[in-house]
């Protein structure tokens, strides 16, 4: 069994090799192999840190946040202009329901509209029932 001992000196650059191995003349005890390098400890102590967008797992986090706030912003502005159409549904608004009829507004509640989809056939739908405005109008007026 040979035993291998490393000292490294990075100034002095220089590696002594004492063992079977060695230049003649190198060791006096030739039982064990040994190998000797010299080091400065101090350089070899010193690391330099990556960069902390280095890290896959930081990047990957900083993704998804970013994803998640350009998702919920988009949504909420969704809703915001959903909110706003419904709010401005008047009396002789013209609709489309969820359901794919149209119909005039004919009573506005607080939480319903009263749609007029066919000729004296009157239907109350909530108000998300409704899918868009098609377009806001006055009625003209019966004789």
């Amino acid at each position: 069994m040979s035993l291998n001992f490393i000292l490294a000196d990075v100034a002095a650059q220089s590696t002594t090799t004492i063992g079977p191995g060695a230049a003649p003349g190198a060791s006096a005890n030739t039982a064990n192999s040994v190998q000797v390098v010299a080091t400065d400890t101090t350089a070899a102590t010193q690391q330099v840190q990556p960069p902390i967008w280095g890290n896959p797992i930081i990047l990957m986090l900083v993704v998804l946040g970013v994803m998640f706030f350009f998702t919920f912003r988009s949504q909420k502005k969704q809703q915001q202009k959903r909110q706003k159409m419904l709010d401005t549904i008047a009396k002789g608004t013209r609709v489309m329901l969820n359901t794919g009829m149209f119909g005039t507004v004919v009573e506005v509640k607080a939480k319903s509209y009263m749609v007029e989809i066919a000729d004296k056939v009157v239907v109350e739908v909530i108000k998300n029932g409704v899918a868009e405005a098609v377009e806001t109008s006055v009625p003209a007026e019966k004789k």
